[in-house]
């Protein structure tokens, strides 16, 4: 016998199918979806919990409940994401929850600047973390991430870091009073290290992704830097390219 729970998530899976709510676009409240179907909020929010966790959407509580693909991916115990946006990218920060496990001052030699894109012997705040899925907490870790801030700017937000689940873009950006106009992403394939292999739960020398993001605030100023290391069966993109429409 069906259940409200999968009545409802079923019956917005077909519609998100059909094109009832097309790809970017919001699904109504969970008040409405109640009224709608007959059912309890918190019916509603467990059949979000499963759309979700089928990168079918994404939700966040100050822009509501977004259609991130149109059909369910295949790995649905990792964690999907949809990139259109820099608002797009920062929902994966905004929706999973970080474990921090260590901080330091670090100098950048020739290699680590290679690596980030920056001058050798500029200095960095680095941050090194886990990201888990909030609500899963016995799942592997989706990914181990070192996020590097320029130093006169992770000097000045270093106390408010500890215990923030926030982006910590966002943080940068109160702190200089300046935008992150642009994210410069870099994806490319690699393999899981010993180091790594025990916080992740992965096998030392497995396939994972490798992904460098550099974020720029107006003028042209690399602030931050993260760089993301997968296992190859916990995370996908979903990338919709569009023709643009000529005159």
């Amino acid at each position: 016998m069906e259940t409200r729970y999968e009545f409802v998530t079923k019956a917005l899976r077909d519609a998100i199918a059909k094109g009832d709510y097309p790809l970017g676009s919001l699904l109504p409240p969970e008040i409405e979806l109640a009224e709608r179907f007959g059912v309890s909020r918190s019916t509603v929010r467990m059949a979000m919990r499963e759309l979700q966790s089928s990168g079918l959407i994404s939700r966040k509580r100050s822009a509501g409940t977004r259609v991130e693909a149109t059909s369910p991916v295949a790995n649905s115990s990792g964690f999907t994401q949809a990139l259109s946006s820099i608002e797009a990218v920062q929902r994966f920060g905004s929706e999973t929850r970080r474990d921090i496990q260590a901080m330091t001052e670090i100098i950048a030699d020739d290699r680590l600047a290679k690596k980030l894109g920056c001058k050798p012997g500029s200095r960095w705040l680095k941050i090194s973390s886990l990201r888990r899925l909030p609500e899963a907490p016995e799942v592997p870790p989706i990914c181990w991430t070192d996020v590097y801030i320029a130093e006169a700017v992770g000097q000045k937000i270093l106390n408010r870091i500890h215990g923030y689940q926030g982006i910590l873009g966002n943080l940068v950006e109160e702190e200089t009073g300046r935008r992150i106009v642009e994210i410069r992403q870099d994806i490319s394939a690699t393999g899981i290290s010993e180091a790594l292999a025990g916080p992740l739960r992965a096998p030392a020398g497995g396939h994972a992704l490798e992904i460098r993001r550099q974020y720029v605030l107006a003028p042209d100023t690399l602030v931050e830097v993260s760089i993301s290391t997968h296992p190859a069966d916990r995370f996908s993109y979903n990338i919709c390219l569009r023709r643009a429409v000529g005159p």
